[in-house]
């Protein structure tokens, strides 16, 4: 009986050592997330906002970034006085964004340089984009793990799209071979930028950049690629809420 006590403590104490260090590069990390959330979408009028399964999607990205306990602090980088106020209702910090840097022409790298140009000590920052409305957590705490041994860190998903080009008036095929057309099954296809989320470093992106040659992805499952642009794609992801709930 003693020997079989010792033996579940043993196995107790293993497994939570081992949680422990499944989250520790989370708890000990100084990484700063930041959303992109400017008022002045035109697709969708204050897109941000838009709700699916009755939370809007600002608020679903804070509470996944939240609930993944990797972080010092969740910004939210905006131009727009409704959107600060949802923010800070879920807990997140607000960055007031200059006029001339939430244009429809400002890029997100722009909008990095000038939050991190307002924000001197932040070194490391994660930029997730809450039109990826099938965040996870796990993504996040995968991206957290590979940026402690990786410059940068963005999200991919896979495709098996065979896709063709246009060289000198002639149409080629651009990813296969024309007389191996591969199947799917013998292929693991191309790997394209999901746009969820990228770990960087201050240095890259005071350098206009992103992603280096010392980059690490996180491969999300294709029914989680979905992003929000139109109306259209705004009821296929209330369609899938409403599915799962």
């Amino acid at each position: 009986m003693i020997a079989l006590q010792i033996l579940c403590f043993t196995l107790v104490l293993q497994w939570n050592t081992a949680q422990v260090d499944a989250n520790s590069f989370c708890s000990t990390n100084d990484l700063h997330a930041l959303i992109l959330a400017r008022g002045g979408s035109k697709g969708i009028p204050l897109k941000n906002l838009v709700e699916v399964n009755g939370l809007s999607l600002l608020s679903r990205s804070i509470i996944t970034i939240s609930n993944s306990s990797c972080f010092k602090h969740i910004w939210v980088s905006t131009d727009d006085e409704k959107i600060a106020l949802e923010a800070k209702k879920y807990g997140a910090l607000v960055h007031i964004r200059p006029e001339e840097y939430a244009r429809d022409e400002t890029s997100s790298i722009e909008a990095i340089k000038e939050f991190l140009e307002a924000h001197q000590t932040i070194q490391n920052f994660a930029l997730f984009q809450c039109t990826s409305v099938f965040l996870k957590e796990k993504y996040i705490k995968e991206a957290v793990d590979k940026f402690q041994s990786h410059d940068c860190v963005f999200s991919v998903k896979r495709s098996h799209q065979l896709r063709w080009k246009l060289v000198d008036k002639q149409i080629l095929p651009d990813n296969f071979n024309l007389k191996a057309r591969p199947r799917r099954q013998d292929w693991k296809g191309d790997m394209v930028e999901a746009g969820m989320f990228y770990l960087s470093k201050r240095v890259l992106a005071t350098k206009g950049l992103l992603q280096n040659e010392n980059c690490a992805v996180v491969e999300i499952a294709a029914e989680d690629g979905l992003e929000i642009d139109t109306y259209r794609d705004l009821t296929i992801a209330r369609c899938i809420m409403d599915n799962n709930a």
